[in-house]
């Protein structure tokens, strides 16, 4: 067999493989594997993955990186001059020469000051790595509860679904018995379409809500989720004062405009150290063509005649002033936050308990003797579909009242800074 042959032969073979390999390793067929997650697994998840959580420890890396060298008392590499000396005039000889080398060092406390500094910066960037988990917490459980607030409302739909085709069916009995009119069957069918349209539009809340938890899992956009957490039970919250206590001592937040207010404060004090003169040590060689040769040693210093670093002191200074004013605005803006989100979660609570306590059944109730009536011939079809619009809207409400609950208890926990429950 001819050399071109087998070559040709092998590619014939190699190529498909190739391609066949290609297709099986190509992220469109790579299906991702499904996630099951409950309501703290998604939470721990979030805390130590999410992608602003991510770029904050990457940033935090950077901020250690400012303290190497931030401690050396030499501010600049030593100097080196070396000069030639020909004889122009005046007898003869060999060439002379000259050399010196010059240091100097910061001895005002500014390699101290600096080193100060470099760690506020790693303060302050680990307090924004706490502010970006607790983002990305409370962006987790926003999702979750929307997504699973969303399940709740396919669940109800498909409960409404049911009854609505029954009281169509029933209706379209009657019709054909000649006891009821086409109008009749109409007014059935618009109550299964109607059901059935804001049944896809919770299949699309839920989907983008799942997305949006996702997104703060940094996870794949084709990753199957099943969340088994269930939303509709709201546990009590803390007191009020426990809560202001609690966010105006633990705040994420707080300790990260805290940790700003401490960098400037360093920066200052850098400035001002950097102020002090720099002393300068140096030592040379003086061979001049007919002398003999010298050795030099001496002291410099910095003559502070302009101060060049003013307008940062300015500037840090200012800066620093205008984190203080932040720092007083932010807490009494969380103190604030947290009274009205406590309130507005304490009535969705006390809502939800009158609507599943008294409204939802009573609705039931009502609903199961319009259908009893219906089907005894006494009450006509247009009853019946009252009752049943009333039953979904009371059980809407019900939902609307878990999902109110939870917007504000997801407030409450932006305002604290973390979990409020009791």
């Amino acid at each position: 067999m001819s050399a071109p042959f087998k070559s040709a032969l092998a590619s014939l073979f190699v190529a498909p493989c190739v391609a066949i390999a290609i297709f099986l390793t190509s992220p469109a067929t790579c299906a991702a594997a499904p996630l099951t997650l409950s309501l703290p697994d998604a939470l721990a998840r979030a805390k130590a993955g999410s992608p602003e959580v991510t770029r904050a420890r990457f940033a935090l890396r950077e901020a250690d990186a400012k303290r190497v060298g931030a401690g050396l008392v030499l501010p600049v590499n030593p100097r080196l001059q070396v000069d030639a000396r020909p004889l122009v005039s005046g007898g003869s000889g060999r060439m002379g020469y000259g050399a010196m080398l010059d240091f100097l060092f910061d001895v005002g406390g500014a390699p101290r000051a600096r080193v100060r500094e470099a760690e506020r910066y790693s303060a302050l960037a680990r307090a924004e790595l706490a502010t970006s988990r607790s983002s990305a917490r409370v962006r987790a459980l926003s999702g979750y509860v929307g997504a699973q607030i969303a399940e709740l409302r396919i669940n109800e739909a498909d409960l409404a679904l049911v009854v609505a085709r029954r009281v169509l069916d029933a209706t379209e009995r009657r019709v054909s018995a000649g006891a009821g009119s086409e109008l009749d069957a109409a007014s059935a069918q618009l109550q299964v379409a109607e059901v059935e349209a804001a049944r896809m539009a919770f299949e699309r809340d839920r989907a983008n809500s799942q997305m949006d938890l996702r997104d703060a899992l940094d996870l794949d956009a084709n990753v199957t989720l099943t969340l088994t957490s269930p939303v509709a039970e709201l546990p009590p919250v803390g007191d009020v004062q426990g809560l202001v206590q609690r966010a105006l001592s633990t705040h994420p937040e707080l300790k990260a405009l805290q940790a700003r207010v401490a960098l400037w404060s360093a920066t200052e004090e850098r400035l001002k150290a950097e102020v002090f003169p720099k002393v300068g040590f140096y030592a040379g060689l003086d061979a001049a063509p007919i002398s003999p040769t010298y050795g030099v040693l001496g002291l410099s210093v910095e003559l502070p005649v302009a101060q060049r670093n003013q307008g940062p002191r300015a500037q840090s200074a200012r800066a620093r002033e205008l984190a203080e004013v932040d720092l007083s605005l932010e807490s009494r803006q969380l103190a604030r936050a947290v009274v009205a989100a406590l309130g507005s979660y304490e009535s969705s609570r006390l809502e939800l308990e009158r609507l599943s306590s008294l409204a939802v059944p009573a609705a039931e109730r009502t609903l199961s003797f319009a259908e009893a009536g219906f089907q005894a011939g006494r009450f006509d079809v247009f009853r019946l579909l009252a009752a049943a619009r009333d039953s979904l809207r009371v059980r809407a409400s019900r939902i609307d009242a878990i999902e109110a609950a939870w917007i504000a208890r997801i407030a409450l926990e932006r305002a604290v800074g973390g979990e409020v429950q009791s």
